[in-house]
């Protein structure tokens, strides 16, 4: 079993509620707990450099803003930047949030362990995730899996996330064409973009590119 986990969590009773279980029920040695995901990562890197790194790392999305200045404002952030900075540690999400197409997401992309949905049966996901993760496997909370086999259900693909970040930043398809056949991203014509970019406005039910990012941003897809 993982020997040393960090639980990043802003509502002390669900932080001291999973340190509990990890503690008494699956024996794990050392759980430290955070509120921020900025003291997070410092953690990591932290405990990194002292040859001590944690095992697994169990966090939030949401997090409610105080007077405290952050960079990481949130649990996709603070996933994003331990995957820019190649940390592969384990991650587990456990959050409110069940949408399962940004689920997909952090899967595929951000390459996340186990998402387990906050809840009646929170924290018992929660132990089975865990065992899960040590054993080397995906654990997704069953709400979640059941909302994944509906026919309508979008398979996200990291072009997709590609093209929707490029709209998203001011970019024209034009500019997105050259961008992409500079990396050697394919298919880069403009034609394959425009046929890519109506399929997720189909999907994501957007009658223009600017419905067509805002969507995507509720998805939790960029």
């Amino acid at each position: 079993m993982f020997k040393k986990v960090l639980v990043v969590e802003d509502l002390d009773t669900v932080a001291y509620g999973i340190s509990m279980m990890l503690k008494q029920e699956l024996g794990i040695r050392e759980v430290h707990s955070t509120e921020y995901c900025d003291k997070a990562y410092t953690k990591i890197e932290g405990e990194l450099r002292k040859g001590q790194p944690y095992d697994l790392l169990i966090t939030d999305l949401s997090f409610k803003k105080d007077h405290t200045p952050l960079q990481l404002h949130s649990g996709k952030e603070l996933i994003e930047k331990l995957r820019q900075k190649e940390h592969n540690l384990p991650i587990i999400i456990c959050s409110v949030e069940e949408k399962p197409t940004m689920v997909k997401r952090f899967i595929q992309i951000d390459k996340v362990s186990a998402y387990v949905l906050k809840g009646r049966n929170g924290l018992k996901d929660l132990k089975e995730a865990v065992m899960a993760v040590f054993k080397g496997q995906h654990f997704v909370s069953n709400t979640i899996t059941q909302l994944t086999k509906g026919s309508g259900f979008f398979e996200l693909e990291d072009y997709d996330v590609s093209l929707l970040s490029y709209l998203s930043n001011g970019f024209s398809q034009t500019e997105i064409s050259a961008t992409l056949s500079k990396e050697g991203i394919s298919p880069s014509s403009l034609s394959s973009i425009e046929k890519r970019l109506n399929k997720l406005k189909d999907i994501l039910k957007a009658n223009n590119n600017v419905q067509l990012v805002a969507n995507a941003k509720d998805l939790g897809l960029i």
